[in-house]
């Protein structure tokens, strides 16, 4: 766990066990929970049960078990899908909560509050601040092709450059100028390279004010050829006249 807020950058979070009851340098803070949880909904199956307001274990049996969710905006709130509640004596009662409308997701958190009312109340007031006020903007899909290169000594001919991911911004409801400006390091495409290898960046400007970047990366992996494929690649394009000998 401490390792995963390290890939984050998280600079506020220690864990010193994983039930999250209080413990001396146990802690973390209302950003670092908004950050953790931003990572976690990539994983969108972890909704589908953070959704569930009850349900029951072992139903039908001597042994049946009835769960009723503790995050009560799941149930009174619609598009509140998650996240997590939480109370210790030395925290207050806490809410991290997510909610999604309109393709916009937001995330919410409070500490520290006096009672499950109050902590169910700020957030669903921030949550509703936020789809008041700001929208989502995509700005680039995954599956956009920024360019396409050609490969002599690899398996393929031919491969896609794309962003790693989706590339949205949410903004106030008045429109900024925001455009992607891209830069590929062609010197790091290589005969064999990896999805996910890292090849160049997309910069998303507000005017001049860079305000994001976005890694890029091939759309597929590409090996490199051995000596047999690179003659069949020879051939083919002396066949098809693309040179000559």
């Amino acid at each position: 766990m401490n390792e995963k807020v390290r890939e984050l950058g998280l600079k506020d979070t220690y864990f010193k066990n994983s039930h999250g009851l209080d413990e001396e340098n146990h802690y973390s803070s209302a950003h670092d929970m908004a950050m953790i949880a931003k990572e976690l909904v990539k994983h969108e199956k972890i909704l589908e049960y953070s959704s569930i307001y009850e349900t029951y274990l072992r139903k039908g049996t001597d042994k049946q078990t009835w769960l009723v969710n503790t995050n009560k905006l799941v149930r009174f709130k619609k598009g509140v899908d998650g996240l997590k509640t939480g109370y210790t004596v030395d925290s207050g009662y806490c809410l991290t909560a997510t909610m999604k409308k309109d393709g916009m997701r937001v995330i919410a958190v409070v500490m520290g509050e006096p009672s499950s009312t109050t902590r169910n109340d700020e957030v669903s007031s921030m949550l509703d601040y936020a789809f008041a006020n700001y929208r989502l903007d995509k700005i680039l899909s995954k599956d956009r092709v920024i360019d396409t290169i050609n490969l002599d000594k690899s398996t393929k001919n031919q491969v896609d450059i794309v962003p790693v991911e989706d590339i949205n911004l949410i903004n106030k409801k008045m429109s900024p100028n925001i455009t992607p400006t891209f830069e590929i390091k062609y010197g790091k495409i290589s005969s064999a390279i990896k999805k996910g290898d890292v090849i160049g960046t997309v910069s998303i400007m507000n005017g001049n004010k860079k305000i994001g970047e976005v890694n890029l990366t091939v759309k597929e992996d590409v090996a490199k050829a051995n000596i047999i494929e690179l003659l069949g690649k020879y051939l083919k394009r002396v066949l098809t006249g693309e040179i000559s000998i």
